[in-house]
């Protein structure tokens, strides 16, 4: 086998599609050259922010093969047919009729004799080039060729040779040369094969590899944390995205000047990751006056210029940030809530001061429901919630709402509950760790989907601007975290009746629906058994409910207990059918067996109204109640063993389906219907 060189020059592809891009263009390439019954083995792939590299060792030769072509259907009209004949210079006698879904079909056989892999290499590269799907693409020039940056440069080699590839679109052929760092090693550099290429580009200063160039700077970080006693502080996110910026990665050290340090640590970090791709620092646990970050170049000076070039930017904007705070710290963060009528939230819903009541008035039912000790702090935070977002701070950096809030409530005298919940508002389910921060959070998620789906904004297919499909699984989750037992229909109704009246009217039902259909993904990512969610999850329950039912219910239908219990319910579901009756006549009772389950049956209703005075809780008494039916089972089996139901006298007949009716509807009370 002979080893095969491409390397596509493209202008500074985006960091964030580089991983996708690259794993997809090697399977275009694999696949073509399966396709073609081309030999390869040894393929790899690389991708820096300029270059695309495939390699592989492939045979010399193409392999001889015979391709069977699909025609149309033998009813297509005439002139279809012949198209195909035309298209394949073949005669109709040459070809053959084949079945396929009950349809038959013309189809010819193409035999492909033994060919130059170099023939068809050419084409295949240009396709598969073309066919990289990238999220967003360019042309340039007067050019209709469209990438997702201007491609410059095409270097293809196989077998020591240059191959010929032409992008006549952009009037760009193939050549055996490449070039090194755009600003380190520019020049030209000729290339004779596979292993000189790797050699040259690392005397060039570029590091084809992205886990190698990873890997470069984690050695980087760690040579640093010793040398200065520090810690960095690494997002994996930020690292792979900085990793796809530079093909020569070089770690530099910049200082914050003390000034800065007073601000809240948030308010420093996010300048540092979101807005320059740096790295925070850190020193036993506090936040550091260092940064980390990642140059592309190596200075004559060690960095001197680089750093001193970035310190001055990074100072621009934590001194604008040292400004907003003490301005925005002159007012108190209540008075900022009239400022909340001037942002605009949407045309039919007003301002966001309106949404701000409406999310009040939300926590104000769902406390009132749960009847919530601490509502007074559940208010206040719904006050507050919403009034950073007129502040400078969040105007310039909209990545701190919330945060920022919760900083200036805190420093303003705030109790530290509210500051919790105006910080968690938009935090995920996992982080929220109080009551009052969650029912905040809830009546946010809540105002949101119910607000959307009134103007008709619900998601569709695999399309949801709003996040609604996330805000309801929001909604369920914090329910189970923390035990909320309130009747979410209610709540949406009473949210709906805030809005105008001239919006959809069946809202409530539409948003209850969705809740419930997003409730059956939550169970099914716990572990619920299909049937078992299918049969819990319905409006007549509340959600909590719904969530204790059905872990309850999965973890003991799967012993064998349960599935005992769940054979005899149906058992007994079959035999009496549609009775009703549930009067049983002692007098006619004449069986052993019969008599001791009417015994247990007096016993299991009275023990049912026990559990139900007795227990905290409902999964309490759905635990014990549940149990307490299961010892039934044994009792029933025996019964149906030894007791003819169906009897010639008709009186016993009517009494033993009583018997089984009163103890199907005590099942009913634990087992849901559809079970």
């Amino acid at each position: 086998m002979n080893n095969f060189l491409l390397e596509l020059m493209v202008e500074e592809i985006p960091s964030g599609v580089q991983t996708e891009a690259i794993s997809e263009f090697e399977k275009l390439v694999t696949a073509e050259l399966e396709k073609c019954r081309i030999r390869y083995k040894n393929s790899y792939s690389y991708i820096s922010p300029r270059r695309i590299v495939f390699s592989a060792e492939l045979n010399l030769k193409v392999d001889e093969f015979t391709e069977e072509k699909k025609g149309p259907q033998i009813t297509a009209t005439p002139e279809v047919i012949e198209r195909f004949l035309h298209a394949n210079s073949v005669s109709r006698r040459e070809c053959i009729e084949k079945e396929v879904d009950k349809k038959i079909f013309l189809f010819i056989k193409i035999k492909h004799k033994v060919r130059d892999t170099s023939e068809v290499l050419g084409n295949i590269i240009k396709n598969c080039t073309k066919k990289i799907l990238w999220n967003k693409s360019m042309r340039w020039g007067n050019y209709q060729f469209y990438f997702v940056r201007p491609l410059r440069n095409v270097m293809a080699i196989f077998n020591g040779n240059l191959l010929d590839i032409k992008f006549d679109e952009i009037n760009l052929v193939s050549c055996n040369h490449t070039y090194g760092h755009r600003f380190i090693a520019p020049q030209k550099i000729e290339i004779a094969n596979v292993d000189e290429y790797f050699s040259k580009m690392k005397n060039a200063f570029v590091i084809l590899d992205a886990k190698e160039r990873r890997n470069v700077i984690i050695d980087e970080f760690k040579n640093l944390e010793s040398q200065r006693s520090i810690f960095v502080e690494v997002n994996e996110n930020l690292l792979d995205e900085v990793v796809g910026l530079v093909e020569y990665p070089v770690v530099l050290l910049g200082r914050i000047p003390e000034r800065f340090m007073k601000l809240p640590e948030e308010v420093i970090t996010t300048p540092l990751r979101v807005h320059q791709r740096y790295f925070p620092t850190r020193i036993d646990g506090k936040l550091a006056p260092y940064f980390v970050f990642i140059a592309n170049n190596v200075a004559t000076d060690g960095g001197k210029t680089i750093i001193e070039g970035n310190e001055r930017v990074l100072n621009a904007r934590l001194a604008d940030a040292l400004f907003f705070f003490e301005t925005d710290l002159q007012c108190s963060l209540e008075s900022r809530r009239a400022d909340l009528r001037k942002i605009a939230f949407n045309d039919k819903l007003g301002n966001v001061l309106d949404r701000a009541n409406r999310v009040s008035n939300v926590c104000d039912y769902i406390c009132n429901s749960l009847e919530m000790e601490d509502s007074h702090l559940v208010k206040r935070s719904s006050i507050l919630a919403k009034c950073d977002l007129a502040t400078s701070m969040v105007c310039e950096f909209p990545e701190l709402q919330g945060i920022m809030g919760a900083h200036y409530a805190r420093i303003q005298g705030e109790d530290p509950a509210v500051c919790d919940a105006i910080r968690c508002q938009y935090l995920p389910v996992h982080e929220i760790t109080s009551s009052i921060s969650a029912i905040l959070s809830l009546a946010d998620k809540i105002e949101l989907v119910t607000t959307f789906f009134a103007l008709e904004k619900k998601p569709t297919g695999s399309k949801d601007p709003f996040a609604l499909r996330r805000a309801a699984i929001g909604i369920l989750k914090i329910t189970e975290k923390f035990q909320f037992d309130f009747n979410l229909k209610e709540i949406i109704q009473k949210t709906f009746q805030q809005l105008p009246d001239d919006l959809r009217i069946d809202t409530v039902d539409c948003v209850h629906d969705f809740i419930l259909g997003r409730l059956k993904i939550v169970l099914k990512e716990m572990g619920i058994q299909q049937n078992i969610l299918n049969a819990t999850v319905t409006g007549e329950d509340s959600i909590l409910n719904i969530f204790s039912k059905s872990k309850v219910l999965n973890d003991f239908l799967q012993n064998s207990l349960g599935e005992k219990l769940l054979i005899i319910h149906k058992r007994t579901k079959n035999i009496i059918l549609l009775n009703s009756e549930t009067f049983v006549d002692e007098k006619l009772l004449q069986e052993k067996e019969e008599i001791t389950l009417w015994e247990k049956i007096k016993k299991l209703e009275e023990k049912f109204s026990r559990i139900a005075i007795e227990s905290e809780s409902f999964i309490e008494k759905f635990t014990q109640q549940l149990s307490a039916c299961a010892e039934m089972a044994q009792d029933a089996s025996v019964f149906f063993d030894k007791i003819l139901v169906n009897t010639d006298d008709s009186m016993i007949r009517q009494n033993r389906l009583n018997l089984l009716t009163r103890l199907s509807f005590i099942f009913d009370t634990v087992i849901p219907a559809g079970l």
